[in-house]
């Protein structure tokens, strides 16, 4: 946090100026780790079979209220997207409010990242968090976790996966891919 004593008009501006400076546009969605906890990650980047898997027991990482950072297009100003992020295919009747932030549930299963020529896709930086840095400290930047929104689908509780986590490959942040809805089975096709 920061205080401002604002005695003058420029001194309002000023504060004003800075404050803008440090905004940050994005949009807050929920985390939340569905299945088990992914093997743990030896020294060598291999995974490490003699240390057991804890899944039960709850982490930090297991569930994050973090934001994605949107970045305008840097000659409209205007944040662009090509895909949304899935909604529930049935509300929550037991649910008194409407939900204001997104639950995306991501499996810890090792994925290969898929992407396709002249396909659009949406890549969104993760604000620093304790999911960030779990999935920075595993240093597998070529794999990726695949996300879902529980009960998109009609026939299945998770739903498909509509994109991915992923490390960038130089280890600095993780990025949220936001492709079409159940990718994995159009990609192929297309």
């Amino acid at each position: 946090g920061r205080s401002y004593c604002v005695r003058t008009q420029r001194m309002l501006n000023q504060c004003l100026e800075s404050l803008v400076q440090k905004v940050q546009s994005g949009v807050v969605i929920n985390f939340e780790k569905s299945g088990p906890d992914p093997a743990p990650i030896g020294e060598d980047g291999l995974v490490d079979s003699s240390r057991p898997i804890n899944s039960f027991a709850s982490q930090p990482w297991h569930s994050c209220h973090k934001l994605i950072y949107v970045r305008p297009n840097p000659k409209t100003g205007v944040p662009v997207g090509h895909w949304p992020i899935p909604e529930s295919f049935w509300p929550d009747q037991n649910s008194p409010t409407l939900v204001t932030h997104p639950v995306v549930r991501f499996s810890c299963v090792d994925c290969e990242p898929m992407v396709i020529d002249k396909l659009p896709f949406d890549k969104y930086e993760l604000e620093p968090s304790p999911l960030t840095q779990y999935i920075l400290e595993r240093k597998s930047p070529h794999t990726c976790w695949q996300v879902f929104v529980s009960s998109s689908g009609k026939y299945s509780e998770l739903g498909h996966p509509f994109g991915y986590l992923k490390a960038s490959t130089t280890l600095t942040c993780v990025n949220l891919f936001v492709m079409p809805y159940n990718y994995p089975v159009l990609l192929p096709l297309l």
